[in-house]
């Protein structure tokens, strides 16, 4: 047996031993009084029925609550001989097969009697082991004596208090087994649930089915919930703790080059090799450096900032970020095809200042790489969201190239060469916060294109949203 089934054992074991002791004084010491208070009380009521009751007939009424009662009475007429007055109730008495080896009148009772006093005396007889309890009263110059016997209830608490202690052997016994078996059933989802939370303190992210339709079943699927969250929580950790290896490499690879490069051009012109263009390439390198390190700060602001979502305009505010790439759009002589399904007055419910980032992001890079003369842009409307895509043509087909994409600085490698890319931190930036929204988002590559594609939440009702920030 357990730690928990053990207490569970010894709890309950002393708790019934203390009951049982207690019940035990209770027979020997409070028992016989309270049995004698019943039969005091079922004598009042006899009497009281007598003196209330008109009794044309008395025997009849004698009769009548000696039935209901299961008492004795007997009454005499009042005379003044005392010892005459005793006789005549034994007589009566034994003729109800009521023995009596100790019953007597005294002089002062039948006086207390005679002035309306009800009196209540308890004749012990010895060694019959019994008393015969007895109310006396007066109605009509006549004592009436009603009477029960009573066993001496000492003798018979003893002899049932022996008789509980053989049961309660055989009873504590039986509530051994029972609580071994009830303490099996409590403790063993207990121990299983604790070694669980052992493996998970260990990283062990582990589930446990327990089906005990209570409070236990209640405790092992929060831990399962608790499991599966911390998994992916700590999937995430580590996912983005290499990603900050990586991007910590990325950031000092992009460092170093340039500048190294205006230290080979600075020491060029120092030692008088300049044909006219080396100042240009270290202005030229100070400029993609700046430019990496505004990248880096407005990414960092991005995750720090707020989110104050509210209602607005999705289409409105795609077109406010087109005019700021017309003159790219109309020097490359790139057609936007722009498509909408969904009806002027479907607003979204998002952070427009964010989500104006991610859109010009998104044309910013699909007039970078294109590899075509057309941009596709679609707003569709489904059950509860707005679909925004937008397609590009393009070379890539490899689907690893195409997972890769989100990761800071993964424009400088294959087709997306240093000529066209800028700091590599766009799309990045443009995940970033669409994670921070929950919004679905993704890329698929289609026949010769690559689209971008995201869900944004329709403003259903948003009296109750508040301002919501992360």
């Amino acid at each position: 047996m357990n730690k928990l089934g053990r207490k569970l054992a010894i709890t309950i074991s002393i708790s019934i031993m203390l009951l049982f002791s207690l019940s035990m004084l209770a027979n020997y010491f409070f028992l016989p009084n309270y049995y004698k208070y019943q039969i005091r009380k079922e004598l009042q009521a006899v009497t009281h029925e007598i003196e209330t009751t008109p009794t044309p007939n008395l025997d009849e009424l004698i009769a009548n609550l000696e039935e209901k009662y299961s008492v004795n009475i007997v009454y005499e007429k009042i005379v003044d001989n005392e010892e005459d007055l005793n006789w005549k109730l034994r007589e009566q008495l034994a003729r109800k097969r009521i023995n009596l080896n100790k019953f007597w009148i005294t002089q002062d009772t039948l006086h207390k009697v005679k002035e309306g006093q009800n009196q209540y005396v308890l004749y012990d007889q010895g060694k019959l082991k019994s008393s015969f309890s007895t109310s006396l009263i007066e109605k009509d110059n006549l004592l009436i004596v009603v009477g029960v016997s009573i066993v001496h209830f000492r003798e018979a608490a003893e002899v049932i208090n022996s008789f509980m202690i053989y049961t309660f052997g055989f009873a504590i016994s039986i509530l051994l087994f029972l609580v071994w078996i009830w303490s099996r059933k409590i403790t063993n989802p207990l121990k299983v649930l604790t070694d669980i939370s052992q493996d998970i303190s260990r990283l062990d992210f582990k589930k446990v089915d327990i089906k005990t339709n209570d409070e236990i079943e209640d405790l092992a699927d929060s831990i399962n919930k608790m499991s599966d969250e911390l998994k992916t929580a700590h999937d995430d950790l580590k996912r983005k703790n290499q990603n900050l290896k990586r991007f910590m490499s990325d950031i000092t690879h992009e460092l170093k080059t340039p500048l190294a490069l205006m230290k080979a051009y600075s020491v060029g012109i120092q030692d008088g090799l300049d044909d006219g263009t080396y100042l240009q390439t270290i202005l030229r390198q100070i400029d993609n450096v700046s430019s990496l390190i505004d990248e880096l700060l407005e990414f960092s602001r991005v995750e720090r900032e707020e989110l104050k979502k509210k209602e607005f305009d999705l289409i409105s505010l795609f077109h406010s970020c087109l005019e700021k790439h017309q003159i790219e759009i109309q020097q490359k002589q790139i057609y936007l095809d722009v498509q909408t399904t969904i009806s002027p007055a479907i607003q979204v419910y998002a952070d427009p200042s964010k989500i104006e980032k991610v859109l010009n992001n998104l044309v910013s890079n699909a007039i970078k790489y294109t590899e075509g003369t057309t941009i596709r842009v679609k707003f569709d409307e489904t059950n509860e969201d707005v679909l925004f895509t937008i397609e590009n043509q393009t070379s890539l087909q490899d689907p690893t190239d195409i997972a890769r994409i989100w990761e800071p600085f993964y424009v400088n490698e294959l087709s997306r060469n240093k000529d066209k890319s800028g700091t590599g931190l766009g799309l990045a930036i443009v995940q970033s916060i669409l994670q921070r929204h929950q919004l679905k988002y993704g890329i698929r590559l289609l026949d010769g294109s690559i689209q971008f594609y995201i869900y944004f939440p329709k403003s259903f009702d948003t009296t109750n949203r508040g301002l919501d920030s992360q």
